[in-house]
């Protein structure tokens, strides 16, 4: 709870606010408005813009992009609250002193924030270290500074594996080399060998040589091209520095009553505070009057009981911001289906690759669904993006047991569809039969039996048919009849007669199955025939069934 001087404090600031003229210089995801000297803004986005170059530079990405803007509030004399970041309506924002250069803990964040918004989880206090080493990242134009010590604390081993990989030019040029093997998975045995051409124990030995040296000297490198001069400033409306202050402050009083950007700060801070159905009132006002916010929709959407209104705001937050997961996560929790879940998780995880728990619950969705090959790959993203080797060890084990699961019900679902596609054949043999009974039947009344007929049976249930599965090469017609050779691998074709086509059950076939001659190009089949001889026509018995397969 803020003490009454806290908030007499943020509302003198709000009045101070509303009489300055405040600008802002974008470039990128950077955002950096100002109350104060512009040069100091674009002296800043430099900066931001020199940590994303060589971030990038370093990982192998170029133009790194950010889930949310990243915007900066450069705000003449001593704010109330400044050095910290927060989670704004539409924007990652913090509030930073206009006359001071930014904290190493401020910067160490902007270079989590793009890591999280574009790398996958590397393991290993590599992300530390890269994390730590640009935290200090000076700019001047396009000299950058690099390797300068953290403030306060003794160099940690991570730091100096990066400070002296990346310092050093006989190292510099490959870092990008070893950092996309580490990304992709790979030990960091292989990734030394790819990239330096020695093992992890000689790479390990130099960096704990080079950490007792102690001799960290910082190096001055070609960073982007670019100036301060490079970057213009425009005005920013007031409603949106107060809202962008609110954010950076937590005082949702902040932005005129009635406007909607009042409406935005209130509704969320509701919804937060789990004053539903003020909330509500708050965050409906707020997009009748045109909220572009995606916190503002997805916020309104969990609040609703509606299943369909609740997936029109769902979708309409994803629409506001296409890089944030969490609007697809909501959606997959509006289906009932497994295929349904899977749909919306596959592209949460896509935008959040570094999500373990993301990742299983959408491999999950995906065995549930039947999709197996797309559950494994899920399950191994799943292993690569536990943020620990103990932690991904455990995905480990659990994708072991998944893959149990899997065999399993890859095994059931083929036995299903062997015994559907075996009840599909006998229900076509028994109509085939039926049909023949019910010509015998119709062709029989009104006529008494000829004793000297030969009876012929077509089917015998006490001499089931045999099967040959091969390919089809030639079929000879003969009159009414056909003959049709079937070769098998490794042994001579068989021949089997067509007595008559019209008793021929055929499955895949079309009207031109079987076409007299050499088969161009022969088709593989699986066939049943009757064991009968005939040794004038060569054949070794009568086709009853086949499938094209």
């Amino acid at each position: 709870m803020r003490s009454l001087a806290a908030i007499l404090v943020l509302f003198s600031a709000a009045s101070a606010l509303a009489a300055d003229n405040w600008e802002e210089c974008r470039s990128g995801p950077f955002e950096v408005w100002t109350n104060d000297s512009d040069k100091r803004a674009r002296e800043l986005l430099v900066r931001l813009e020199q940590i994303r170059h060589m971030l990038g530079a370093y990982l192998g990405k170029q133009d790194l992009t950010s889930r949310w803007t990243i915007r900066v509030l450069l705000e003449k004399g001593k704010p109330a609250v400044a050095g910290t970041w927060v989670d704004g309506r539409d924007a990652w924002v913090s509030l930073l002193p206009s006359n001071a250069a930014p904290p190493q803990p401020w910067q160490r964040q902007v270079v989590r924030m793009l890591m999280e918004s574009n790398v996958r989880r590397i393991t290993g206090g590599w992300e530390e270290g890269l994390t730590d080493l640009l935290s200090t990242l000076e700019a001047k134009g396009p000299i950058v500074t690099l390797g300068l010590a953290v403030p306060g604390a003794a160099p940690s081993r991570e730091w100096a594996r990066l400070h002296m990989l990346a310092t050093n030019p006989e190292y510099s040029s490959r870092l990008r080399v070893l950092m996309n093997n580490l990304q992709n998975g790979g030990d960091e045995n292989a990734a030394y060998r790819n990239s330096y051409a020695k093992t992890r124990a000689e790479m390990d030995t130099m960096v704990d040589a080079y950490m007792a040296a102690g001799k960290f000297a910082p190096a001055s490198i070609s960073g982007r091209a670019m100036s301060e001069r490079d970057f213009y400033t425009r005005p920013v409306e007031q409603e949106r520095v107060l809202a962008s202050m609110a954010d950076a402050t937590g005082n949702w009083k902040l932005p005129p009553a009635g406007s909607m950007e009042a409406a935005e700060g209130l509704g969320l801070a509701a919804a937060k505070e789990g004053r539903k159905q003020e909330a509500v009132d708050w965050l409906k006002q707020a997009i009748a009057a045109g909220s572009k916010s995606a916190r503002v929709q997805l916020a309104y959407g969990k609040l609703l009981s509606d299943p369909e209104l609740k997936r029109k705001a769902f979708v309409e937050a994803a629409k506001k911001n296409v890089r944030w997961a969490q609007p697809y996560i909501e959606l997959a929790n509006t289906e009932t289906t497994a295929s349904r879940q899977a749909f919306y998780l596959k592209t949460a995880a896509s935008l959040d690759p570094r999500d373990t728990a993301l990742w299983q619950r959408l491999g999950t969705a995906q065995l549930e669904a039947g999709e197996f090959a797309e559950a494994s790959k899920s399950w191994f993203a799943a292993e690569l993006a536990a943020p620990t080797e103990k932690e991904r060890e455990a995905v480990r084990v659990a994708r072991r047991q998944f893959e149990e699961d899997r065999a399993q019900r890859e095994a059931d679902e083929r036995r299903r569809a062997a015994d559907e596609k075996q009840a599909e054949l006998d229900r076509l043999k028994q109509e085939a039969l039926n049909r023949i009974r019910e010509a015998e039947a119709k062709a029989n009344q009104g006529r008494s039996p000829d004793p000297s007929r030969k009876v012929e049976d077509w089917w015998d249930e006490k001499d089931p048919p045999k099967r040959i599965s091969g390919v089809m090469e030639r079929v000879d017609c003969l009159g009414k009849q056909a003959r049709v050779w079937i070769r098998t691998e490794g042994a001579k074709p068989m021949t089997l007669l067509i007595r008559d086509p019209s008793q021929i059950v055929i499955i895949g076939g079309g009207s031109a199955a079987f076409g007299c001659g050499v088969q161009k190009p022969a088709r593989q089949v699986n066939a049943e025939y009757k064991v009968r001889q005939d040794a004038k026509l060569g054949t070794a018995g009568d086709l009853a069934m086949v499938e094209f397969r």
